[in-house]
């Protein structure tokens, strides 16, 4: 029988002791058994480390890697990379699961269709309401070889935009890094690595489940470095379709729904009297003067 490739999960873990248990218990109850998981623990001060630990000593494929200061995700990424042993590459978040067929789904079609990158759905779990959004039961499945381009006309879909429900080959990341110090990082390296890939596979199956919780990072108010890290990303994000040559109308699009958004909620908040806003206008405006042309 031939041996299975190793597959290497990154984890970075930050204060997710309450729900860390359920999603490494995902990983190691995976029908693909040759994997390492690393758990990179961003400096958290609750029982994450313990809990990391403990899953550690009980099983030789968890690696633990202690970061001395919180850095954030993208540093733990990077971290996790740099360690990682195996042919294949995989991120999940710490407050997230999967399914036990997640890496050997993902891997079939890898392998089938000689891809480079494969993306897989997903669903979410609203904690707080106690249901799952998103979640279809699982009829034919269908998996399609498809040119990066067209995978970038859908970068409003929030499966193409995250790092995380993805099957990549590690030479991918040869030349991409998760952007240290900054918020909203995905975005960032995801169209370089559509970009690196010559084949990508849409997988129309829900394999990943992204929990929704309070506090967690996408429920929480915006900051200033969050709105100057969410504009940087996207103006990120056109430069990288125009510089690849892809038509950047889904950019400016995302862009503009970015902009649209941050304009709202802060006239819902009252706080119309910021230079952010101000900033805001600035290029809602300039944007509607460029479609106008």
């Amino acid at each position: 029988m031939e041996k299975q490739p190793l597959i290497s999960v990154i984890v970075p873990v930050f204060n997710v002791a309450a729900n860390l248990a359920q999603c490494l218990q995902s990983l190691l109850d995976q029908t693909y058994q040759n994997l390492e998981v690393i758990l990179v623990n961003d400096a958290s001060y609750d029982r994450t480390g313990q809990i990391c630990h403990d899953f550690a000593a009980q099983d030789s494929r968890v690696k633990v890697i202690q970061q001395p200061t919180q850095q954030g995700v993208a540093v733990a990424r990077n971290v996790g990379l740099a360690a990682a042993q195996g042919e294949y590459v995989t991120f999940v978040d710490g407050d997230d699961f999967v399914t036990p067929d997640y890496l050997a789904h993902m891997y079939q079609q890898m392998q089938a269709k000689q891809a480079d990158l494969v993306i897989s759905g997903y669903y979410e779990l609203d904690e707080q309401a106690g249901k799952f959004l998103f979640y279809y039961p699982a009829g034919e499945i269908h998996a399609t070889v498809t040119p990066a381009e067209k995978v970038l006309q859908q970068i409003g879909n929030n499966r193409i935009m995250t790092a995380c429900g993805k099957l990549y080959r590690r030479n991918l990341f040869d030349e991409v890094a998760f952007p240290a110090g900054r918020l909203v990082e995905d975005i960032c390296v995801v169209v370089k690595l559509y970009t690196a890939a010559q084949r990508i596979v849409l997988l129309d199956e829900s394999l990943y489940c992204i929990r929704q919780r309070q506090g967690s990072t996408t429920r929480r108010l915006y900051s200033f470095q969050q709105y100057q890290d969410t504009l940087a990303a996207h103006f990120e994000l056109v430069m990288d379709y125009l510089v690849n040559g892809y038509d950047p109308a889904p950019a400016f699009d995302r862009l503009k729904y970015v902009l649209d958004y941050y304009q709202w909620y802060m006239q819902q908040q009252g706080i119309t009297d910021s230079p952010i806003y101000r900033q805001v206008m600035y290029y809602v405006k300039r944007m509607k003067a460029l479609k106008e042309k």
